[in-house]
């Protein structure tokens, strides 16, 4: 009989995992160790982009990829048939942006390179979507945290109706991870997705800006500056850790198990996981075994050898 490695608090849920084109090694052999060792597939997608013009949120020196890198990634991805959500969350991007040589490349990449029929596009421009559907039909929509937020859609039923109708998927706004008066009015939920490890603070009051900020940053990587957005980013206790963790009003804005569990039981199957920021796959792994693995009772301890057979295969092991 196969040991039973999902955590029972959510066993069908499914897991989309930060770190496409930039964690892409410690992702596959997270996938490949947990599928050839227990037969088990904790996968079901991966999101991300390299530093690109139409990429926001991740705009990271670390993501700068060769044509070569993004091409056996990719593959890569396609031979386990996991899914990619590329991450073209820019909103501002329009007009001749949209003719832009590496993204078109890529989203004709993915869409040609797509067994599973499920590789998507997670956008925030209305005229990028409209592109999308247009030239790379085989590809999926998802709208992205960013368009709710800058279009001001946080806590509005209406809204995320109206995104449901045009999208596969719809990204929830971490705000609304425990408004649950509304996602219980919410009809399909299988058509939405929510971030549960997201560490900012719980109603940030700039989160617009700072995805206005990034979304400036990425079409002009090394001469955007917003000393406004600075100054208020320090004070805003975002990258503050004692603060996320112990103020009373606000607090951290990721999910805590309890939470979690109550999405679960609402009907909620899709869960993001996010590595935004983090300079290595340390923080996506850690989230990944905490949350998507069992846990065991204080007197056994066979979870806690799996994760350490799988931290030693990080160093010794390569992808298949």
């Amino acid at each position: 009989m196969a040991l039973a490695i999902r955590n029972p608090n959510w066993p069908e849920a499914e897991w989309d995992v930060s770190g496409a084109f930039s964690c892409d090694r410690e992702l596959l052999l997270f996938h490949d160790f947990f599928s050839q060792v227990y037969g088990e597939r904790l996968l079901s997608t991966v999101h991300g982009a390299p530093l690109c013009l139409w990429n926001s949120g991740r705009v990271l020196p670390k993501l700068i990829c060769s044509p070569e890198q993004m091409r056996d990634a990719g593959l890569a991805y396609a031979k386990r048939g996991i899914p990619i959500d590329l991450t073209f969350s820019n909103h501002l991007i329009k007009g001749d942006a949209l003719k832009d040589i590496t993204c078109n490349a890529l989203l004709k990449f993915v869409e040609r390179n797509n067994p599973s029929e499920k590789n998507a596009v997670i956008t925030a421009s209305d005229e990028l979507y409209e592109h999308i559907r247009k030239n790379y039909p085989r590809l999926k929509n998802v709208s992205s945290i960013v368009k709710v937020s800058v279009e001001n859609g946080r806590g509005k039923l209406d809204y995320y109706r109206r995104l449901a109708e045009r999208y596969d998927k719809v990204m929830i706004h971490p705000d609304d991870a425990w408004n649950y008066d509304l996602l219980e009015q919410l009809e399909d939920k299988s058509r939405y997705e929510i971030l549960i490890n997201e560490y900012c603070v719980r109603g940030c009051k700039i989160r617009p800006l700072h995805y206005q900020t990034l979304s400036n940053l990425s079409i002009n990587y090394f001469g955007y500056a917003n000393s406004k957005f600075e100054e208020l980013f320090a004070n805003n206790g975002c990258s503050n850790l004692n603060h996320l963790m112990t103020s009373e009003d606000r607090g951290t804005a990721a999910c805590s198990i309890e939470e979690v569990k109550k999405l679960y039981e609402m009907g909620f199957r899709k869960f993001k996981l996010q590595g935004r920021g983090s300079m290595n796959a340390g923080v996506t792994i850690f989230d990944l075994l905490r949350i998507v693995l069992r846990d065991d009772p204080p007197d056994e301890n066979v979870m806690q050898r799996i994760k350490l057979q799988f931290i030693e295969a990080l160093s010794t092991l390569e992808p298949v």
